[in-house]
């Protein structure tokens, strides 16, 4: 936000501004209006990375302008409407269906030139004629039962699609309220550039939380963990192997949103290693990483710990805030995702794959027959199957086929 209050357009002091039908633009704002813009337009900016805060905006802006109610789309190119990208103020929520019907219908000026609504906020007048407004639907059905005043609203599209609107804010007057008048025009006009700036930041933030949300669910099916950190060695991004690791608190664990061994000496190597990883400038050859190892209270055998720095992502992008991966292994996790996978792979059947899957984790074959409460015949007769359908000699050869294939990429969870 910071950044952004040194770089938005200047707001304009005496730049003339279009006439509208009906309220007459004033030459420019007045230093006191100017310090009014401003203050919306830090607010706008704060609602492009917080959208909640498009309630507070709207609800100055309609202060500003006699207690106008105020509607605000923000919806995206190619993108199912999202709650996150409307937003009002002083319109009662049981009409957004309503409104929604007539937009869907069409808005009276929906098929007339844009061009009158875009770079200013122009009124509706200028397109329809006034007492056409009476017998419209909007007006009837949308308008007067919430006490709007019976004239057409001003509009301002802040971006179209295929020359279809796409994003762009309406204002309803209040009957019996002031009348919208040429500072208000005028103030109004002056936040048209930070409304586009704010849209096109909104819509880098929206990809940007896909392109995170396609990250995720790709690292979601690795089985090792991986935790992303950002150059203080915080974590930004988990996957959920690290997660069911971190759960465990069985000698690795986060404090203060860092990487964190319940073993002192080991936490220090973890650390300076970091402290290395992150001062790297990786290259694009094959990154070395860091390697610890991590006993556990419990007994259990230990983790294994990876640290690779990662090259830098485009500026000011969500991959340019991180800046090492951390990858945690724990060999008491099932090596095999799902059986399922081993039976489309290499024809098998469930128990053929079962038994794959039990023996890449570890087992021996009377461990494997035990278990599946069968004989030792049977598991050999299985397992020379097995060793047919896969091409394979010995057990070490089979495991290593396994695990060197996708069998190891795990299903999706309802909570991923």
């Amino acid at each position: 936000i910071s950044r952004l209050r040194n770089t938005h357009d200047p707001l304009p002091y005496t730049s003339s501004v279009r006439g509208a039908r009906g309220c007459g633009r004033g030459a420019g704002l007045t230093m006191r209006d100017h310090a009014r813009a401003l203050q919306l337009v830090e607010q706008i900016y704060r609602a492009t990375v917080e959208p909640a805060a498009w309630d507070s905006v709207l609800r100055a802006l309609s202060e500003e302008l006699g207690g106008a109610a105020i509607q605000i789309s923000l919806r995206l190119p190619d993108e199912e409407p999202s709650p996150d990208d409307f937003h009002s103020f002083g319109i009662d929520e049981s009409y957004h269906p309503v409104f929604l019907k007539l937009t869907l219908e069409g808005l009276p000026w929906g098929s007339l030139d844009h061009s009158v609504f875009r770079g200013r906020f122009g009124s509706a007048s200028e397109l329809l004629l006034d007492q056409d407004i009476d017998d419209s639907a909007l007006y009837l059905d949308f308008m007067r039962p919430q006490g709007l005043a019976p004239e057409w609203p001003l509009c301002h599209l802040i971006a179209l699609q295929d020359g279809r609107p796409m994003s762009g804010i309406v204002i309803y007057p209040r009957e019996g309220g002031r009348r919208i008048d040429s500072d208000d025009l005028a103030l109004l006009d002056s936040l048209v550039p930070h409304l586009a700036r704010a849209y096109s930041i909104h819509r880098e933030l929206r990809q940007a939380r896909h392109e995170t949300d396609v990250l995720k669910m790709a690292i979601n099916r690795l089985p090792t963990g991986v935790l992303l950190l950002d150059a203080e060695g915080r974590v930004v991004l988990t996957n959920t192997s690290a997660n069911d690791i971190l759960a465990q608190d069985d000698g690795f664990s986060l404090r203060r949103g860092q990487p964190w061994l319940s073993d002192e000496r080991r936490n220090r190597a973890l650390h300076e290693a970091l402290e290395a990883c992150l001062e790297q400038v990786p290259s694009r050859g094959r990154p070395v990483g860091e390697v610890v190892a991590v006993p556990r209270p419990s007994g259990r055998r230990g983790f294994s710990i990876m640290l690779i720095p990662l090259l830098a992502g485009a500026p000011g992008s969500r991959e340019d805030e991180m800046k090492a991966i951390l990858f945690v292994a724990d060999p008491e996790i099932g090596q095999v995702g799902t059986t399922e996978v081993l039976e489309s792979l290499y024809d098998l059947t469930h128990a053929e794959a079962d038994l794959v899957r039990l023996i890449a984790e570890g087992h021996s074959l009377d461990q494997v027959a035990g278990e599946r409460g069968v004989t030792m015949n049977t598991v050999r007769s299985q397992l020379k199957q097995v060793f047919s359908k896969t091409d394979t000699c010995r057990q070490g050869e089979l495991v290593h086929l396994v695990l060197a294939g996708v069998a190891r990429i795990r299903g999706e969870r309802r909570s991923d």
